[in-house]
């Protein structure tokens, strides 16, 4: 019976001899290995996934490592910063070889099997005498909706210094220690959406308050555009009445302080809910947004009337000039006295480079989103002449001011002295010169046909509001 136990035993290790192994599947390739043909060197091994989870079963982690966390690019991106053994040289550091895995949260240690592994991705580190950041990809661990709990091992593989290389040696690495430590990873539909939302309730609270703000507005447009007029709330929507000043024009610099936040704002809301952290913001992202507020803050400062009020009552009062309120336009953002402005058009369209750069790299390293020098120059270049524009006298608005004077000049003349025809031909020729600097100025709310019958003293009653 001794005899046919020891046939029995005998046959078994027979059985599980190298050369009778069966292939396994799904290794870790540290680095292509070598072909059959040539002799053993240095990145011809190669690791087993299910080598890896015996591993893992039967050891302990060792490898000092700091807290890991998620990075914000689409791809799902680990960081993992591992402090250099005490043991390790740090020549050997630097020429250390990192590998890294991932299971899900709440499998046990020691029941890990091949099937729960899945293999990142690593990145060339560059490592320095005491620490290195890891960079590992995970693409198959974004799934669905909701956040998922995992655990993230990493492995460090130095190079054989014995003859007989460890079987656990990878592309000629020997793994010597690793380290493991949970994580919580977001998935990239759910932050996606937490930025649309921000910006999406954003806009809706900024439209909200201008349909309060704007009222009267909208009760004259209702009125213009009859039964096809849009809701309120519904016109407040248009970011050309959001972004308007007090005197119903477009402002170019409120439109790029709007555009910018709106898209910082959903750029911060996904970068941290991909990171869970608040991301800090680069020096590109502080220097564009400080050009911005400058410019919108100068731009206020030389806001307003272009006319004297002494003038804008006479017009008010003959009825040239019509009272309701004016309604923005998109054209406003690059039109200035009834023509099209090259320093508007230019300081919109680097806005709008801007802003889309910021949404496809912001999104993937907000702390280190840079724009070139060149372009945060010629933003502020463009902002510099638009408010210096504003800031100077423009020439038809000059003018209309001197051809309403002489109007009025006339009209009181032609009052006091009633039976002068010289005085009234005076008058009739003061009106008939102004309209085309009134059509400049004020476009559609000017009217031409009050203008044509106005007669020295005539005056409209002020309008009831219903």
């Amino acid at each position: 019976m001794l005899r046919g136990f020891i046939a029995i035993l005998l046959l078994g290790l027979l059985w599980t001899a190298p050369g009778q192994a069966q292939p396994l599947s799904r290794a870790i390739q540290c680095s292509p290995p070598v072909p059959r043909d040539e002799p053993w060197r240095v990145g011809s091994g190669f690791m087993m996934m299910e080598d890896v989870a015996r591993h893992l079963n039967t050891s302990a982690p060792s490898l000092p490592l700091r807290p890991v966390r998620q990075t914000s690019k689409a791809v799902p991106t680990l960081e993992i910063t591992v402090a250099r053994p005490p043991w390790l040289t740090p020549l050997e550091w630097r020429n250390a070889f990192f590998e890294a895995v991932i299971y899900p949260d709440g499998i046990s240690p020691v029941d890990l099997r091949e099937s729960h592994l899945q293999r990142g991705t690593v990145l060339p580190p560059s490592p320095d005498d005491d620490a290195t950041t890891v960079s590992a990809l995970f693409p198959a661990i974004d799934r669905g909706w909701w956040p998922s709990s995992w655990q993230v091992v990493l492995f460090l593989c130095l190079d054989p210094t014995q003859a007989d290389a460890s079987p656990l040696r990878a592309s000629g690495r020997e793994l010597r220690v690793y380290a493991r430590q949970p994580l919580f990873v977001s998935t990239l539909r759910l932050s996606t959406t937490a930025g649309l939302l921000t910006v999406l309730a954003a806009y809706l609270t900024l439209a909200f308050a201008a349909s309060r703000i704007h009222a009267r507005q909208y009760e004259h447009s209702r009125r213009l555009l009859g039964a096809g007029a849009p809701g309120a709330f519904a016109y407040a929507l248009r970011p050309t009445v959001i972004a308007q000043d007090s005197f119903g024009f477009c402002s170019l610099s409120r439109f790029q302080v709007l555009l910018f936040t709106l898209v910082l704002a959903g750029v911060y809301a996904y970068v941290m809910g991909r990171t869970g952290e608040m991301p800090n913001l680069s020096t590109s992202v502080l220097t564009l947004l400080g050009v911005t507020l400058t410019g919108s803050t100068l731009a206020r400062l030389t806001e307003g009337s272009v006319m004297h009020t002494a003038n804008r009552l006479w017009l008010l009062g003959t009825g040239v000039l019509d009272p309701t309120p004016r309604l923005p336009r998109w054209t406003d953002l690059v039109e200035s006295d009834g023509e099209i402005d090259v320093t508007r058009v230019q300081a919109l369209l680097f806005s709008l480079f801007a802003a889309i750069a910021l949404v496809v790299s912001g999104t993937g390293d907000l702390e280190n989103f840079t724009l070139p020098d060149q372009l945060i120059t010629l933003i502020g270049i463009s902002q510099a002449v638009y408010v210096a524009g504003r800031a100077l006298p423009r020439d038809s608005a000059k003018r209309l001011n001197e051809e309403i004077a002489t109007i009025r000049s006339a009209e009181a003349r032609a009052l006091a002295e009633a039976d002068d025809a010289a005085a009234r031909k005076e008058f009739e020729t003061a009106r008939n010169a102004i309209a085309s600097s009134l059509r400049d100025v004020f476009g559609e709310r000017f009217c031409e046909r009050r203008l044509r019958g106005l007669q020295p003293g005539d005056r409209v009653p002020p309008p009831v509001e219903a």
